[in-house]
């Protein structure tokens, strides 16, 4: 059950006291600088021309956007709560004296990603192609620490260039957008739907990205104060609790720097 889902606690106010905080260690499970760095290092110069030019391609120019777990574990300690008849899924966090919104309004603004209306691929003649032809076949299990090797090891500069452009646009999409643990499987329907390229790059990706990431950041801190202060009771050293974020991280991180640095001056 995550926070927002708590019913006593009154709105408006912080789910966390001040004096309840606790110091925490985020893992973040989305490695934006490497995904780019590994797509860059990979492709030939025509296809990573291809890539700039498509839905992901504005990515390239934030490889160096750094990711700080202070900075984030400290807001998601600011969380507030909201009414629940809201009309879509939102984040509210008290900073000082104000009040900032995370919605998918807000997230589609600041990473570039579309919302819309979500559909299924109609035509599955080609399904399983690019699955079949570079990765073993439909019946192979693929994690996301094998697919990263996979990807490195792959001959693009033998490839048809449009393969290579949907093979790495499937890896940005799985290993940034849809961010976990290594050990997962690659999510195999987004690999398949790959092959039908304008069915895959009309998918609204903010949406996507968004039901991924606001699970992670709603659920991040559910119980973990009490988590805290129970095993500090039997080892007195713990100082910090360590937990991990799912999805889109590195968006997170632009939209808390775009938001308090809009904050009026206090």
């Amino acid at each position: 059950m995550a926070k927002s889902e708590l019913s006593d606690i009154e709105v408006g106010m912080m789910y966390f006291r001040y004096a309840d905080h606790f110091s925490g260690r985020i893992l973040s499970m989305c490695n934006l600088s490497s995904i780019i760095k590994a797509i860059e290092e990979k492709l030939t110069k025509r296809q990573l021309n291809l890539f700039k030019k498509d839905i992901f391609g504005y990515f390239l120019e934030c490889r160096s956007f750094p990711f700080s777990g202070v900075i984030l574990h400290n807001l998601l300690l600011r969380q507030v709560a909201h009414e629940e008849d809201s009309r879509e899924d939102q984040l509210w966090f008290q900073i000082s004296e104000h009040l900032i919104l995370l919605s998918i309004v807000e997230w589609c603004l600041v990473t570039g990603l579309s919302y819309g209306v979500d559909t299924e691929l109609r035509n599955n003649q080609t399904v399983r192609r690019l699955r079949n032809t570079y990765f073993g076949g439909v019946h192979r299990k693929i994690n996301l620490k094998e697919f990263d090797a996979l990807f490195k090891k792959l001959k693009f500069e033998a490839m048809d260039d449009m393969d290579a452009l949907n093979i790495a646009l499937f890896y940005f999409s799985d290993r940034v957008i849809n961010a976990r643990k290594n050990h997962y499987q690659i999510n195999f329907d987004w690999l398949n739907e790959i092959d039908d390229i304008q069915y895959f790059r009309n998918r609204p990706w903010g949406l996507l990205s968004w039901e991924i990431i606001y699970e992670s950041l709603d659920d991040a801190l559910f119980e973990k104060d009490q988590k805290f202060k129970t095993t500090r009771l039997k080892n007195p050293d713990h100082n910090i609790e360590k937990y991990n974020l799912y999805g889109f991280t590195s968006g997170v991180q632009a939209w808390i720097y775009e938001a308090i640095g809009g904050l009026p001056s206090t």
